[in-house]
């Protein structure tokens, strides 16, 4: 190769790779902790990302010396790639409950094709006027134009979830752009060998880093979690990241089910379990609980009832949805063997309704609650009622109480209260200031008021005296940490810390200490019920446990199953075997742009594993309480027993799986490891 060419391709692949190298930096840089370690990866991440970047630019580079018609040519070339590519995207995007049934949803994807293809075209036309343009003020101009375009895809990337496999993509421009700026100012810099100097550098820090288990600790797809910049990488790594993996696990033939009835005491007579009452709220976070701003408390009512009842310390969801969260809280199953179970799954509802008169849920008037999906969870004849304010929630549920009492009627309800749900507005009669995080306290503080009316009403008529009264959220909410904002995706403290209360008049203000997680909410709703709990669930009934146990650990887990996946998990009559197969790798394999994790909480530490990548954060509580990645932890016995029992909640958890697949009739083929 001549040395002349040979040039311009080395000065190409710099200006590529440092482009992308400070693309992931500055998107990384304002909003958490950068430590070498995670340098490393931004290093490592941008070598990945170079490779596509400077073969694009090469190609821009090529076509902005040749003849217009060519320069055309390829430019409906990429404009027809990037549609038929985009389709996918565009029926992502289009996944919600608001879209999935709407009349006019193929035309807007087309509207939305067309719409991408353009900007793709556009974006290629600049980037070869960019090209062709030499030293001087239409150059510099090019460049500060280019500048403020890659910091507006920035801020999009940014300002917009993680997890939306859509926003991803937004990444190539930018980290293409980024390129093309370095490569333009170091082209015919005297001094462009420094730039390429920087950039192997640069190359060696990232691929020596591959090398050292205390670089590779934060794991790959932890950057693509803490940086939305990061998510270069999904273009080019996630999605072609896929393991064969098998239903089969270790172990010894299937038990059979055995339903069982707790014995152990309540303290409350039979005479005293009449009714059942489940009061939940959408991504409340723990930590708000208690919380005052501008020496003004958030929630004063549930912070005075809280003290009133028995109040878990160590509450975890089981999933940063509400799907799942709460599908858990009423079967008692985790998520992923709610996700793989091959029936619609018992519940409270459904094992409760011969022996409650009247079952009641009111729920917001909001699409998502519209679904089939969630009444799934509910048995035949539940009155639903749906809410368009929490106001209006509350007074539809006392409204149902009083004329139950009236009647003389045992009642199952269930009120889900949505004002702490993105979108966050403030409410006038709780000014907490500007801003979002304020806006969420507000919306906060509102709910907080109507959970004092429901209790103060439940007190007044004497409903504690036979009914069980149980409150909890169903998953936390991010408020900007790791520049995230709504819920989904991660599993730290304040996305899966929840609050968990019981009220009855038999008992005592208590606080204990034991981890229980939202899956224990249903086996202790049946044992006040003196019902059976189904013996093939790991959930313990919250009456049964050791109030001070100090070493019961709890699990969290999240996937990618969004769009039509979610929304069809529990319509089908029975899993076959190729969706059972989906499925599984489902909850196992990167996808739509965020790595799937499980999680355990036990005595004061936390570890957070990413499956796919098979990487983990430990977190001490006691040195990090705000579960910093940046800051590591000196306690390997810790890690190593959380490692362990993890191990071990997956092993047993996919066995009850592959338990209840086989039981129903639904054999894999798959031939068992020898």
């Amino acid at each position: 190769m001549p040395p002349k060419q040979f040039d311009s391709i080395l000065m190409l692949w710099s200006g590529a790779y440092l482009g992308a190298a400070f693309f992931l930096v500055a998107g990384l840089l304002p909003h958490g902790t950068v430590s070498i370690g995670l340098l490393a990866q931004l290093s490592w991440l941008a070598l990945v990302g170079s490779i596509p970047t400077t073969l694009a630019l090469a190609a821009a580079s090529r076509v902005a010396g040749a003849t217009r018609p060519t320069i055309a040519a390829s430019t409906l070339v990429l404009v027809a790639l990037t549609i038929a590519v985009g389709w996918e995207h565009i029926d992502f995007l289009l996944s919600g409950p608001r879209w999935l049934d709407h009349p006019r949803r193929l035309l807007l994807q087309v509207a939305m094709l067309f719409l991408l293809g353009s900007l793709a075209g556009a974006g290629w036309l600049w980037l070869i006027l960019g090209l062709r343009l030499r030293k001087g003020s239409s150059e510099a101009i090019w460049i500060a134009l280019s500048i403020v375009a890659v910091g507006l895809l920035t801020a999009a990337i940014v300002r917009y979830r993680a997890y939306d496999y859509s926003m991803a993509q937004l990444v190539f421009p930018a980290g293409l752009l980024s390129g093309a700026i370095l490569y333009l100012i170091i082209r015919n810099s005297p001094r462009r060998f420094i730039a390429a100097g920087l950039a192997a550098l640069c190359l060696l820090f990232g691929a020596g880093s591959r090398f050292a288990p205390a670089l590779v600790a934060t794991g790959q797809r932890e950057v693509i979690a803490q940086s939305r910049a990061g998510a270069l990488a999904t273009l080019y790594v996630l999605p072609h990241v896929s393991r064969e993996t098998s239903i089969w696990s270790s172990g010894t033939g299937c038990p059979k089910p055995k339903p069982r009835v707790e014995t152990s005491p309540m303290g409350i007579l039979p005479a005293g379990r009449r009714n059942v009452i489940l009061i939940t709220v959408d991504a409340l976070r723990k930590d708000i609980v208690g919380l005052e701003r501008g020496g003004r408390p958030v929630t004063p009512q549930l912070s005075r009832l809280a003290a009133k009842g028995v109040s878990f310390a160590s509450a975890t969801s089981t999933y940063p949805a509400t799907l799942f969260a709460v599908g858990s809280a009423f079967t008692g199953l985790s998520p992923a063997e709610l996700y793989l179970s091959p029936s619609l799954p018992e519940s409270i509802f459904t094992r409760s309704r011969a022996h409650i008169d009247q079952q009641i849920a009111v729920l917001p008037d909001v699409t998502w609650f519209r679904l089939p999906i969630v009444q799934q969870f509910l048995a035949p004849g539940v009155e639903i009622e749906l809410a368009t304010t929490d106001a209006d929630a509350t007074d539809a549920l006392v409204a149902r109480l009083r004329q139950a009492r009236e009647n003389g009627a045992s009642v199952m309800a269930w009120v889900h209260y949505y004002a702490p749900h993105d979108p966050y507005e403030p409410q006038a009669a709780f000014p907490f200031g500007d801003g979002k995080k304020n806006a969420y306290l507000s919306e906060v503080a509102y709910f907080d008021r109507e959970l004092g009316r429901l209790m103060s009403y439940l007190e007044r008529d004497r409903w504690l005296d036979d009914s069980l009264v149980i409150f909890f959220s169903d998953h936390g909410e991010a408020l900007g940490e790791k520049s995230y904002w709504g819920h989904h995706v991660y599993l730290d403290g304040w996305m899966v810390d929840v609050p968990l209360v019981l009220w009855h008049s038999a008992f005592a203000p208590a606080e204990p200490r034991v981890g229980v997680s939202l899956a224990d909410v249903a086996p202790s709703v049946l044992h006040f019920l003196g019902l059976p709990l189904p013996s093939d669930i790991a959930a313990q009934s919250l009456f049964t446990l050791d109030p001070n146990l100090p070493n019961r650990a709890t699990f969290s887990e999240a996937f990618p199953v969004r769009g039509r996946e979610l929304f069809d998990s529990f319509r089908l009559p029975a899993l076959d075997d190729a969706t059972i197969r989906a499925r599984l790798q489902s909850i196992r394999v990167s996808s739509k742009g965020y790595e799937p994790k499980g999680a355990i909480s036990l005595d004061g530490y936390r570890l957070i594993r990413h499956r796919g990548a098979g990487t983990a954060f430990f977190f001490d509580h006691e040195t990090n309480p705000g579960e910093d990645p940046g800051l590591r932890s000196s306690n390997p016995d810790a890690r190593q027993l959380l490692e362990t029992e993890l191990d071990r909640w997956e092993e047993a958890q996919l066995r009850r799986i592959q338990c209840r697949l086989q039981l129903s009739g639904n054999r894999l083929e798959t031939p068992r490891p020898q």
